[in-house]
């Protein structure tokens, strides 16, 4: 077999897979606000799982070969296995209440592709095993019934961790992007190679994600939306007096538009889980009354 040729379309395929059961879930289920709030934080959890595994760890290496860069081409796997395919699968699996057979199934098909992957070259494990694939991902899927079912309950923590999950997620694929395009790096020596970007960029997100939800938790009008902007600037400018960012990382214009959308995202979040998702749960609830009492 040739090693040498691109190895994107099984990732392509899988996406087109994936997404189309994501796309039958939200056309069936109602709750859709529900179930995308639960599918931003699952892919929250997978993208920190994936930042200690991969870029701490390195338990495996992924080559898809749409990159020149190995680190880049590595960190595009990564993400479309564990932060696309697996929850789009998890909320597909919660919102029609799939029960342990239909799990396990889904797990043995995680399983056997990535067999397929190790023969064909486009995945390498260094000490991670399948079997703790085939282990954990039913794990996930039981998490995110339960995290589902917590929000629908109005659980407070749930809701907090919803919300901080949500824009870290929309915060990491943002830096992702800017990343593919070169526009910026991370590091902390003088050169800043693309490992120690994936090492460093994610932090950067988490401390400006976790603040954000601080904030806008406890005001989403525009007295904490400047409160918001005005931590990012100081962010901005400890990152760059430490040398922690080249100097093309302060470009106005995008620097702004990131933290923009990422403040105005957590307002729009703030809303769907703190006032539409029980609004949208009481009308559930009443329609599940009214059919059991027929």
């Amino acid at each position: 077999m040739n090693r040498n040729k691109k190895h994107y379309l099984p990732f392509f395929v899988l996406l087109f897979i994936h997404s189309s059961l994501l796309i039958y879930t939200f056309y069936k289920r109602k709750d859709r606000k529900l179930l995308f709030i639960t599918l931003l934080s699952g892919m929250g959890i997978c993208f920190i799982f994936e930042y200690f595994i991969l870029s701490h760890l390195k338990a495996y290496r992924y080559k898809p070969k749409l990159f020149k860069n190995k680190d880049l081409d590595n960190f595009f796997g990564a993400i479309m296995s564990q932060a696309v395919f697996v929850p789009f699968t998890a909320i597909f699996l919660t919102a029609f209440k799939v029960g342990w057979k239909g799990k396990f199934l889904f797990a043995m098909f995680f399983g056997l592709v990535e067999k397929l992957f190790l023969f064909m070259g486009i995945h390498k494990n260094n000490w991670w095993k399948t079997r703790y694939t085939v282990t954990l991902i039913p794990i996930f899927f039981y998490i995110i019934d339960f995290w589902y079912q917590q929000l629908r309950l109005g659980t407070p923590i749930f809701h907090f961790s919803s919300l901080f999950l949500g824009v870290l997620v929309n915060g990491l694929n943002l830096m992702y992007s800017l990343s593919i395009f070169r526009k910026f790096r991370f590091g902390l020596e003088k050169w800043h190679s693309w490992e120690e970007h994936f090492k460093i960029a994610p932090i950067y997100s988490f401390i400006l994600s976790a603040a954000t939800t601080l904030i806008i938790k406890d005001n989403s009008g525009w007295k904490g939306i400047c409160r918001s902007f005005g931590f990012t600037q100081i962010m901005d400018i400890m990152v760059l007096r430490t040398g922690i960012a080249k100097q093309n990382f302060r470009h106005f214009v995008i620097n702004n538009a990131i933290h923009f959308s990422m403040i105005f995202w957590a307002v729009l979040l703030k809303r769907w889980i703190y006032k539409d998702v029980p609004k949208q749960n009481e009308k559930a609830n009443i329609e599940e009354i009214k059919r059991a009492s027929i």
